[in-house]
């Protein structure tokens, strides 16, 4: 099956940022994608601070007028899409991510289960996590959710192992505060760990990173497709928005 993993730029608007998932989508289906991968929180950015009223501001309704809208590109143009977001429902803010089918269907949705997104502070009535590990059954195997930080926790992983997905979608937005080499540290050291991780799920994986623009948004970018044995098939650069595209064999998980 052709992939894509798609690296969107972080812009301040959020109409903006979906004008270029939009079109990113567009381009992956235009170049035979079955299925396309954003980040974590694609809509906006890792920017939550931690304060209700700016934060709740952030969130989109899994019903409200931009999934609604993915659902509908979904279906004109027969693609599945995963994306992150920050999701708002009766208040209360997630660290969310959805997989929509061409049928025009959320066929899974994940709200991430570790409070790594948001600083102890942050009012427990409004900033929560989720509770439930599922897995889907889609034509091209069974699929599942990593949100950034729950690869490096042990329950999260090995709840996710214990599925036994054939594919695992990883969301990230993920920042390298106070390194001043970053794609050093990545290709050196970072990357290495990443894959450790992954290779204990006995999955084929997709990763997508955030990209911040720098000022609103520090996440630095950078994409890859690994296989079940723990190895990159494919890998984007870092601080580059676009897609990249890889085939990968879905059907052969053993």
């Amino acid at each position: 099956m052709k992939c894509a993993v798609a690296i969107n730029k972080i812009h301040a608007s959020k109409e903006e940022n979906f004008l270029i998932i939009h079109s990113l989508i567009k381009e992956a289906a235009d170049n035979g994608a079955g299925l396309v991968l954003f980040p974590e929180a694609a809509l906006t950015g890792l920017i939550n601070t931690d304060l209700p009223e700016n934060d709740l501001a952030l969130g989109e309704n899994v019903s409200g007028k931009y999934i609604n809208e993915l659902v509908s590109l979904s279906k004109k143009l027969g693609i599945w899409i995963a994306t992150g977001f920050f999701e708002i429902e009766d208040g209360a803010l997630y660290d969310s991510a959805v997989l929509i089918s061409p049928d025009g269907n959320i066929a899974l949705k994940h709200r991430r289960t570790d409070s790594g997104w948001h600083s102890p502070r942050a009012p427990k009535e409004v900033y929560k996590e989720g509770t439930e590990r599922l897995v889907i059954e889609t034509p091209f195997g069974r699929v599942a959710f990593l949100v950034c930080g729950e690869l490096f926790h042990d329950d999260a992983l090995d709840a996710v192992k214990e599925l036994k997905p054939d594919l695992v979608l990883v969301p990230m937005a993920r920042s390298a505060y106070e390194v001043e080499d970053v794609q050093d540290w990545w290709d050196s050291d970072e990357k290495w760990f990443y894959l450790e991780r992954l290779a204990q799920l006995r999955a084929n994986c997709l990763i997508a990173n955030c990209l911040g623009d720098g000022v609103i948004e520090d996440s630095f970018g950078g994409a890859m497709a690994v296989d079940k044995k723990g190895r990159i098939v494919a890998e984007f650069p870092l601080y580059n928005q676009g897609l990249l595209y890889v085939e990968m064999d879905l059907e052969n998980n053993t």
